[in-house]
């Protein structure tokens, strides 16, 4: 093989390796996929997505999605669990929360305190 054609066949796979590591990227930015569990309970999982984030940045990550999904119905989310799972070295660290949507609370009527 010559060197120009070693050239051109390294520059395609550093093409194909930089185009996997974009959709990998990619797909660690996807928002979590939210499971119906039960008549009113739900479950997303969340993972460090890169990085080294902590277990409550991971868990923040669910409970922002959680909030999202019930907001989008008009609800509020009730957080009932959080779990963590893949906290060695060669897995991916995950965190689980489980919640259900609920109705608003009501809103306060203003204080005179506030009024004022």
């Amino acid at each position: 093989m010559r060197s120009d054609e070693v050239s051109v066949t390294i520059g395609n796979h550093m093409r194909a390796l930089i185009g996997s590591v974009f959709v990998a990227i990619a797909a660690c930015s996807a928002p979590s996929e939210i499971v119906k569990t039960g008549p009113t309970t739900y479950r997303v999982r969340t993972d460090a997505g890169g990085g080294n984030p902590s277990d409550a940045e991971i868990k923040t990550r669910g409970i922002a999605r959680a909030n999202e999904f019930c907001a989008a119905q008009g609800k509020r989310a009730v957080i009932n669990v959080g779990q963590s799972t893949g906290w060695h070295m060669f897995s991916v660290q995950t965190a689980e929360v489980q919640f259900v949507c609920d109705d608003p609370l009501p809103s306060r009527p203003a204080s005179a305190a506030s009024a004022a």
